[in-house]
């Protein structure tokens, strides 16, 4: 019996990230000296490619003569300030919805909430967000931190890191209803793309004997697709490359494989992995 490979349909990049490495590659392809504020997304293979055409990344504000890309994740309010005062030529490729994100937390904190986003508070994506709250800020990754806040805050607002899964937000969310006479004012800001990755995902893992999840060790969303994977099946992996794939020496033969990757991940990448998983004999 060979190889069965099932592909998420929903498997690699997002809009944001293609957006992102689409205006970089044009950039370059101008002949133009181009940098990125931090890593422009979280996949190094396709950083690796942009640096060989040229991409410098930077990650302290410094006057280029160029053009300097702001990261897909976004800065804080105060690096957009900082980088604005030098003579570099700006291009804000913050994901979309990333942007309603930080638009969220600046307007909660306008109206006077004290604003909790549900997320990772080491990602670039919530250090550069909740600069556009100040101070007025709680993060917090789980309905269990809440207890102290409902004490302390009697208005307030939530938002969701947009990769966390949906599950984590509206956890937060239902027990904040249930406090009486709180001011509450709720923002979806999870992003769909990412909801249906971990869903499909998840749904595939069921039924296969192997998942693997391709995707960068740095990317949020890969590693957590894979551990909700992981989740419904002990035999999933994640992994950036098929080469690190096959380091794992993981017995493929006559087993149906799951195949998704995380928003970052190129197609070029998913092809080889399954090309060369197909051939395994």
């Amino acid at each position: 019996m060979a190889i069965k490979i099932i592909l998420a349909d929903s498997a690699g990049v997002c809009f944001g990230v293609e957006n992102a490495v689409s205006t970089a590659e044009k950039e370059l392809f101008k002949d133009n000296k181009v940098y990125s504020y931090g890593p422009l997304i979280h996949n190094p293979q396709s950083i690796e490619k942009l640096e060989e055409n040229g991409l410098e990344v930077i990650n302290k504000i410094e006057n280029k003569n160029g053009k300097i890309i702001i990261r897909a994740h976004g800065i804080t309010v105060e690096e957009e300030s900082s980088l604005g005062e030098t003579d570099s030529e700006l291009i804000d490729m913050t994901c979309p919805i990333v942007k309603r994100l930080q638009f969220a937390i600046k307007a909660l904190t306008e109206d006077g909430y004290h604003v909790i986003i549900v997320g990772d508070k080491d990602h670039p994506e919530i250090i550069g967000a909740k600069s556009y709250g100040k101070n007025n800020i709680s993060i917090i990754k789980s309905v269990n931190e809440i207890d102290d806040l409902i004490k302390r805050f009697n208005k307030i607002g939530v938002v969701a890191q947009t990769t966390i899964p949906v599950e984590n937000f509206w956890s937060v969310v239902d027990k904040l209803k249930t406090i009486n006479k709180l001011d509450l004012k709720v923002i979806d800001t999870l992003c769909d793309d990412i909801h249906n990755k971990q869903v499909e995902a998840k749904e595939i893992a069921k039924d296969v004997d192997v998942m693997i999840v391709i995707g960068g060790r740095n990317s949020s969303n890969t590693k957590e697709i894979a551990k909700l994977c992981k989740k419904v099946n002990p035999l999933t992996y994640q992994v950036e490359t098929y080469d690190q794939l096959k380091q794992l020496e993981i017995d493929f033969k006559n087993k149906t494989i799951g195949i998704s990757a995380g928003a970052s991940t190129p197609p070029w990448i998913i092809k080889e992995a399954i090309d060369k998983l197909m051939m395994v004999n």
